[in-house]
């Protein structure tokens, strides 16, 4: 079977399994046809879709780079990187991506959209830490989160912004971190403390927050499924919060929390 042939045979199946809703095994498929052919750019953004479904933001932004290399106009890999960036908490980078797609076709409004909501975030994001946010933008006032006493209140905030890291570090901002072990009572998981890393990081980035993380990380080992949620933690999220909290060891003592979190 010619290599292009073969290909052609891995991405269908990847097409399907993408259909069915099995992303590990689509992007699995498109690997392979990656290997035979890594010249065609829609493996890559197709690939890269399916690491957005799972919410691997990195590895999606770093598919949609692959496939600019080969294709610098290709406006679905800029669309899709602008969706990782804007969940990575890199609001710049979003913007970049969807104003560059959306010169390529200028009359798509669901990326008008995109850019739109980036805008804004990046307008939350320049505000001062202790400024109130805009209603319109968070759709409720989470400045009332500051005096919750309820983890339903809570949770509804962090369903709400969880997946956007500068949204996150505002949430955060407003919770005082020793009430974090309560509020998350027996629901913490990995994925919480995944969401936690990329907003310290959107704040340490942005504003030099180092307080917020070593409070943050600080708190949370005294909640109840801690231990449980660090053991399915992604070793990965494990390096980015050691690095994190050697970044702020100069400001606080972090060597006992980077031991607990090894």
């Amino acid at each position: 079977m010619p290599p292009e042939e073969s290909a052609n045979q891995f991405k269908s199946q990847g097409d399907s399994a993408f259909k069915q809703g099995k992303y590990a095994k689509a992007i699995d498929f498109y690997s392979q046809a990656i290997c035979i052919d890594s010249t065609n750019a829609v493996l890559f953004t197709n690939q890269a879709m399916a690491f957005l479904k799972l919410e691997k933001y990195t590895d999606a932004a770093e598919n949609c780079s692959k496939a600019l290399r080969l294709s610098p106009d290709n406006v679905k890999a800029l669309w899709r990187r602008g969706v990782a960036y804007y969940n990575l908490g890199q609001l710049d980078d979003a913007q970049r991506d969807f104003t560059a797609a959306l010169n390529l076709n200028p009359k798509n409004a669901l990326l008008a959209s995109e850019l739109n909501k980036v805008k804004q975030a990046i307008d939350a994001a320049n505000f001062d830490s202790n400024a109130r946010l805009p209603l319109d933008i968070f759709q409720y006032d989470l400045s009332s989160l500051s005096i919750a006493e309820s983890s339903q209140n809570f949770e509804r905030a962090w369903r709400e912004h969880a997946h956007v890291p500068a949204r996150l570090y505002r949430c955060l901002k407003l919770v005082p971190s020793t009430r974090l072990p309560r509020l998350f009572g027996a629901s913490l998981e990995s994925t919480h403390i995944a969401d936690i890393t990329a907003a310290l990081e959107h704040g340490y980035q942005t504003f030099n927050d180092y307080e917020l993380v070593h409070k943050v990380l600080s708190a949370l080992p005294a909640a109840n499924r801690f231990s449980l949620a660090l053991l399915f933690l992604d070793a990965k999220v494990k390096e980015r919060i050691q690095r994190l909290l050697e970044q702020v060891a100069s400001s606080a003592d972090a060597k006992s929390l980077i031991a607990t979190y090894q």
